[in-house]
């Protein structure tokens, strides 16, 4: 163990290399530009807002559930989405996310550097922090989220250490987060969990992290929804979700970041210095482990707790393993690990690079991977009517069909469909027993089906293939298609080569 690691101090060449690690990681990780496939809805829901100078409270975008209640947790996210790009395009909306996500990480930094002095540690965790983070740091309202979860425990961590005014952001915080995304939960948890440790901490007890808590607690209730909102929060976590982000997180590479994170957390546990002080953060980040092990979406959420409290255990386990060992580094080493640092932040900014400059540092997506030729075959022949869609799709169709089409199902989700029409889709596209349900008890009148899919629509004899690409076909009943107006369409287009998709 290096005499540095041990004392916690080291060269500023060391603090340099780490740091201009750490920055190269950030550009590399959240600088990333493809598109999620709610991307389309948010856009064209904060649109639709802006234009009409109201918020939507019934369904209107798709036929299975026109006229229900909506509850749109995410309105103003999707307001200020849209309103960046109507004015910079698709390159202002990489460019505000990538500042959102990066001020969330100084903000996570600020927090772990007050728990140990050593760049090591805090490089280390802070580029595990990193690619855990990466897996949630898309255009979506999440990152709102993600960025008030860091801003809460820095705020807490100051009122901690003695400065007891900032403690009164937190209510306007919260009322701007509640109309942001619906996370705004997560974070009223943070603070109650923070109140409760206070209160019974020993000296120094105060009512105020109380008073603050009932403050957030009720501005949240100034939402266009008010006080009910909490409870749909509620029932929205509490029900199935069939999609990857709610499925338990898997060992495989995408997360193994995480579980390297997790693991680490638990293994140096015994090493937290201060229970009575410190001990709420380490329940936190338990418990928020405990959530991201069941469902992967928590997993930036457990980085975001968890990195402080783990810096903290980490700098006291090396402190004391330096104690009962001599072992050091030779300055030929340290040397070689310094260029190595060095040379991979170099490679990631060059990698960062290149891949913006081949997309024109525009948001990409795959285009073999949605229906942009079926489409624009539909656009281009007048379509409109009720048209199914896997959950996927729905929002691309309706940014280039609505107001004329409406789909079966998009990526609003729990927010407006009940679970019998997520699992009629969801039955139909896959040929599951009760498949047949979208096309008997909803005014089904066209199909848009993914190449390959298992979808049995092909077996019925009164539907019709009206259009076929290597991505999708479209299936029209024999009596329906000229109300759609799709007797026009090409069944077979030429081949198409479609390029990297610049978004939209």
């Amino acid at each position: 163990m290096s005499s540095e690691a041990r004392s916690g101090n080291a060269p500023d060449g060391w603090k340099l290399a780490w740091m201009l690690l750490l920055a190269s990681s950030v550009v590399y990780f959240f600088w990333t530009n493809e598109a999620d496939n709610d991307l389309w809805g948010h856009l064209l829901f904060g649109r639709d807002i802006l234009a009409s100078r109201t918020i939507p409270r019934l369904d209107t975008y798709a036929y299975t559930t026109i006229g229900q209640p909506w509850v749109n947790h995410e309105w103003l996210s999707q307001v200020l989405m849209a309103a960046v790009y109507d004015w910079a395009g698709s390159a202002g909306l990489l460019v505000s996310k990538f500042a959102i996500t990066t001020t969330t990480f100084l903000l996570l930094l600020a927090h772990v550097r007050r728990h140990t002095q050593s760049p090591h540690v805090r490089g280390v965790i802070g580029l595990l922090a990193i690619a855990v983070l990466a897996r949630g740091f898309g255009i979506r309202p999440q990152v709102f989220t993600y960025f008030f979860v860091a801003l809460t425990l820095l705020l807490l961590d100051e009122y901690g250490r003695g400065r007891r005014s900032v403690l009164w952001l937190l209510p306007g915080m919260f009322l701007i987060w509640v109309n942001l995304h619906g996370g705004f939960v997560l974070g009223l948890g943070i603070v109650g969990l923070f109140a409760g440790a206070d209160l019974l901490g020993g000296k120094g007890r105060s009512l105020r992290p109380w008073i603050v808590f009932i403050a957030s607690a009720a501005v949240t209730s100034l939402n266009p929804y008010g006080p009910r909102l909490l409870f749909y929060i509620w029932n929205e976590l509490s029900r199935a979700h069939p999609i990857s982000e709610w499925q338990p997180a898997s060992m495989e590479a995408a997360q193994f970041a995480f579980f390297v994170m997790l693991g680490l957390f638990f293994a140096t546990l015994v090493f937290m210095r201060d229970w009575r002080r410190d001990g709420w953060q380490a329940a936190l980040a338990l418990g928020v482990g405990f959530l991201a092990l069941r469902h992967q979406r928590h997993t930036p959420v457990f980085a975001l707790c968890a990195a402080a409290p783990l810096a903290m255990q980490v700098d006291s386990a090396v402190r004391w393993l330096g104690q009962r060992s001599t072992f050091a580094l030779s300055p030929a080493a340290r040397r070689l690990i310094g260029a190595a640092i060095v040379l991979l932040a170099a490679l990631q900014f060059a990698l960062t690079g290149i891949r913006g400059w081949s997309s024109g540092f525009q948001i990409t997506f795959n285009a073999f991977e949605y229906p942009v030729a079926a489409v624009q075959a539909l656009r281009d022949a007048g379509a409109g009517g009720n048209i199914a869609v896997p959950l996927d799709w729905g929002e691309y169709v309706l940014w280039f069909l609505a107001p004329q089409v409406r789909v079966s199902l998009d990526g609003r989700f729990a927010t407006v469909f009940p679970e019998r029409v997520v699992e009629d889709n969801f039955n139909f596209f896959s040929g599951a027993p009760g498949w047949r349900r979208l096309l008997d008890q909803y005014p089904t009148q066209a199909v848009l089906v993914p190449a390959g899919w298992p979808c049995p629509i092909r077996t019925l004899a009164d539907w019709q293939l009206a259009y076929r690409d290597r991505s999708a076909e479209v299936y029209v009943r024999s009596n329906g298609g000229e109300g759609l107006r799709l007797k026009a369409m090409p069944i077979e287009p030429p081949a198409l080569r479609l390029p990297l998709g610049i978004f939209p």
